[in-house]
């Protein structure tokens, strides 16, 4: 039950590891500070130049980190030659901050995503007189799927294009583990009991890839060390409790009116792949999609130049 649970999609003060203990992982960058969020500090990994005129915003699911979005962020940044890209760590995970008694509920979440969104689209070169603003592209990935969703059907401002790699949103799609763990504190509990960051590395091996051999090992022990702290599961616990299995985006889909593209893994075993069909027929006319075979529930991590080509070939040109 605790890996089924722990593996269904992604409090208090922050615990920061060492600078030194992140750079020896490997991950070929360090999070930085981004923007302060109803007074939690919210970090991000940040590739290419921040002035870009194309900006893209990676936000990560259910006990992820903006960690898992770097081996696509650097194979986008040669796709993509015009673009930034941010991964964030969204309060509650990674290195952001986790405050105790934060809500870690859909709107808390939208405020967060507002925040990296407008942080993200200002510039010394577009605040300047006669400059076009900078396109934004916001992307998610299962529950930050859903989170990007509620943002763009709510608020939306500022961004040119969506980006969902197999979003969550539709009621029950997380399983009976995850409908469960959404409604009970004690069933939770039991989990988070048993997730360390040598179970957070197996369970991602064994039920989040459909190839073992693409783990990427680096991303997913950074997401595991400040997952395994007491802040990190009292943060946990309350995204299960208060997000995960709420406020789903049926009937909201055709609020939003900017282009879109999905992608999903035709094995995923976390939000199965016939849920693709549902997104499809529910989002804007000419949403593009692409599949991925032989693939789990992380397109990003075992397909990232694939992905990036697509992503990049789909752009908008102004």
């Amino acid at each position: 039950m605790a890996t089924a649970v722990m593996m269904m999609a992604c409090a208090s003060g922050p615990t920061l590891v060492p600078e030194a203990t992140i750079d020896a992982l490997g991950l070929h960058s360090l999070p930085v500070e981004l923007c302060v969020y109803e007074g939690a500090v919210i970090r991000a990994f940040i590739l290419g130049d921040p002035e870009a005129p194309r900006r893209y915003i990676f936000i990560h699911g259910w006990a992820g980190s903006g960690a898992e979005f770097l081996q696509l962020a650097e194979a986008l940044t040669l796709e993509d030659q015009g673009a930034a890209i941010w991964c964030i760590d969204l309060p509650g995970s990674g290195s952001s901050d986790k405050p105790a008694g934060a809500a870690y509920d859909l709107p808390f979440f939208r405020g967060a995503i507002r925040s990296v969104v407008e942080t993200v689209s200002r510039s010394s070169k577009s605040s300047m007189p006669g400059a076009d603003p900078p396109e934004i592209i916001l992307a998610g990935h299962s529950l930050g799927g859903h989170f990007v969703i509620d943002y763009m059907v709510h608020d939306g401002t500022l961004v040119d294009r969506l980006v969902l790699l197999a979003p969550a949103g539709w009621p029950g799609e997380s399983g009976i583990p995850g409908v469960w763990a959404s409604g009970s504190g004690a069933i939770t509990d039991i989990a988070l009991a048993f997730i360390t960051e040598d179970t957070y590395i197996a369970g991602v091996q064994n039920r989040v890839l459909f190839d073992p051999a693409k783990f990427p090992e680096a991303s997913a022990r950074y997401a595991g060390i400040y997952l395994a702290t007491p802040d990190g599961k009292a943060a946990l616990k309350a995204v299960t409790l208060n997000a995960l299995e709420h406020d789903t985006i049926e009937g909201s889909l055709n609020a939003i009116t900017v282009p879109v593209f999905l992608a999903w893994g035709r094995n995923d075993r976390i939000l199965p792949y016939r849920y693709a069909q549902l997104f499809l027929a529910a989002l804007p006319p000419g949403t593009v999609f692409m599949e991925f075979d032989r693939c789990g529930h992380t397109p990003h991590v075992e397909y990232p130049q694939e992905l990036a080509a697509a992503i990049a070939k789909n752009g908008i040109v102004r």
